[in-house]
């Protein structure tokens, strides 16, 4: 693959995004966390918001959790931001607050992964590091015609190994931005623009037919799909809600669901404990799709009688709902 005309190419046609105005490790740093499984188009307003907010490591160290989640709601994958933080609190205490120069130390921060620790060494830094991701697996798989499974380790290694040896011959930074960019607009998925490719005269795929069929990559479990009773509780002062303690999601606000079939069944239980609703309306159903599970939501609408409330819920007033971090998920059954 021709490095020199990748970088022209993206010289020529990348788009001016604020992360890409700067060096700045922080920064570079803040972006790569965002777009991962997240659109560039979906990121910026996110990241200047963040950056703004939490302008240094030393500020995002001491961020309120329930602020940083709720700067981040509704980009999803929220325990990369937990990670962040911590990762803020290390460069703390380890680093005096300054973002570490050297890959073994970048690669031990919290929630920071091989791609990323290349991806901030190459553009922050200019170091030729690897960084690969589905867009690398996918040009590099297409330009050599590597038909291997690319969900198998040994094969990303590969993809790993091609990647390096090129990024020592090219501008690391441009270099690893380009591949980013080629992936995004280019060399998609599907329906590949290959007559607009600057390396198509170099790409074996190309040259066969290939490009659709690269990678390969075997199927992945289906996604398991839950079902629950999902409870808007109306009280005299607001509305029930609670502080999700599960990995996903942790930290984010929610309804009270539960993960029943039936609203009798969930009033039976509520009963048991000496919760009491009325419920008023009829329900509602929404449907939210994460990576690997599915949820099905059936709302309903209900009256607190009495005042027990379960130990993990809270009642807050319905002006004060909007400020709090709260899942898409549950955010959007209220529009």
């Amino acid at each position: 693959m021709n490095t020199k005309k990748l970088e022209s190419w993206y010289l020529e046609h990348h788009v001016a995004y604020p992360f890409r105005q700067t060096n700045h490790p922080y920064h570079i740093w803040v972006s790569e966390i965002m777009l991962q499984q997240t659109q560039m188009d979906t990121v910026i307003p996110y990241y200047e918001r963040f950056i703004q907010l939490f302008p240094d490591i030393a500020s995002l160290a001491v961020a309120h959790d329930d602020l940083l989640k709720k700067t981040v709601e509704g980009i999803g994958y929220y325990r990369r931001f937990k990670l962040m933080k911590q990762a803020a609190i290390h460069m703390m205490e380890k680093h005096d607050g300054v973002f570490p120069t050297l890959y073994e130390d970048v690669i031990k921060l919290p929630g920071i992964g091989t791609y990323t620790a290349g991806a901030i060494m190459s553009i922050a830094y200019g170091k030729p590091y690897s960084a690969v991701d589905g867009n690398v697996i996918r040009i590099i798989s297409r330009q050599y015609l590597l038909d291997q499974d690319m969900r198998q380790e040994k094969h990303k290694r590969l993809i790993n190994g091609i990647n390096q040896q090129l990024i020592m011959h090219a501008n690391p930074k441009d270099y690893t931005q380009a591949l980013m960019d080629l992936g995004r607009t280019i060399c998609k998925p599907k329906h590949p623009q290959c007559e607009l490719c600057p390396v198509a005269e170099t790409c074996q795929a190309y040259a066969s037919s290939r490009q659709e069929q690269l990678p390969f990559l075997s199927k992945l479990n289906q996604t398991k799909s839950l079902s629950y009773i999902v409870l808007i509780i109306h009280t005299r002062t607001g509305i029930v809600l609670r502080k999700r303690t599960e990995s996903l999601l942790e930290g984010m606000y929610e309804y009270p669901q539960f993960e029943y079939d039936s609203i009798q069944a969930v009033i039976d239980l509520l009963d048991q404990q000496g919760v009491i609703i009325d419920l008023y309306d009829e329900p509602v159903s929404f449907k939210h799709v994460f990576t690997h599970q599915t949820w099905h939501m059936h709302v309903y609408s209900c009256r607190l009688i009495g005042n027990k409330l379960l130990d993990d819920w809270q009642v807050y007033r319905i002006e004060n709902i909007k400020k709090l971090p709260m899942a898409i998920a549950h955010r959007k059954i209220r529009g």
